[in-house]
């Protein structure tokens, strides 16, 4: 019977979490940890455990997926690199805040896992991953833009794609470069 907390499965360590949710999630972790997230109103431990059960396969296979992935050690930035990138952004943010009129506004740097940059358009904070420090000055302008965009727009629906095709024709280039890790 599965429970909430830890749980052995077939000697493979579950972790099962109630959340407010809508669906029962199964995520297999780099590290081959397998999470499960039960929404807290409707389902029992029981719906979920029949849930893991019908994906188990699946589960099996990804975890040796996951498993058998080399581990790949992001160094952060140096200091001198952190340093290039302040000054990048400040020239990038106040030309581009000039030709959009989104200013003023705030930004800062901070290392980040799965964001390039987020925009707290009340605040009107931006922050920038420090990742960015190995990228491009094309790929930083993409970065920029994005994030002042969302100042006008706040999701990434048509009308924001219109807004970033007037502010810088080819953008969606830029996006693929820098998600694929291409300089």
């Amino acid at each position: 019977m599965l429970r909430s907390g830890e749980n052995i499965i077939q000697g493979v360590p579950v972790e099962v979490v109630r959340k407010r949710i809508r669906r029962i999630n199964i995520r297999v972790a780099r590290d081959g940890r397998v999470s499960v997230s039960v929404p807290k109103w409707w389902a029992t431990l029981a719906d979920a455990e029949a849930f893991l059960a019908s994906k188990w396969s699946w589960v099996v296979k990804a975890r040796e997926e996951m498993l058998a992935r080399p581990r790949i050690v992001r160094e952060p930035p140096t200091r001198e690199e952190v340093a290039d990138l302040s000054l990048l952004l400040d020239e990038l943010n106040r030309e581009w805040a000039a030709r959009t009129g989104e200013g003023p506004f705030r930004w800062k740097l901070r290392l980040m896992k799965t964001l390039w940059g987020s925009c707290h358009w009340r605040k009107r904070v931006v922050t920038y991953n420090s990742d960015l420090a190995r990228k491009g000055r094309d790929l930083v302008e993409y970065v920029v833009v994005h994030e002042l965009t969302h100042f006008r727009v706040r999701n990434h629906g048509p009308e924001f794609q219109s807004l970033m095709d007037e502010r810088l024709p080819g953008w969606r280039e830029r996006r693929r470069r820098l998600n694929k890790g291409l300089a």
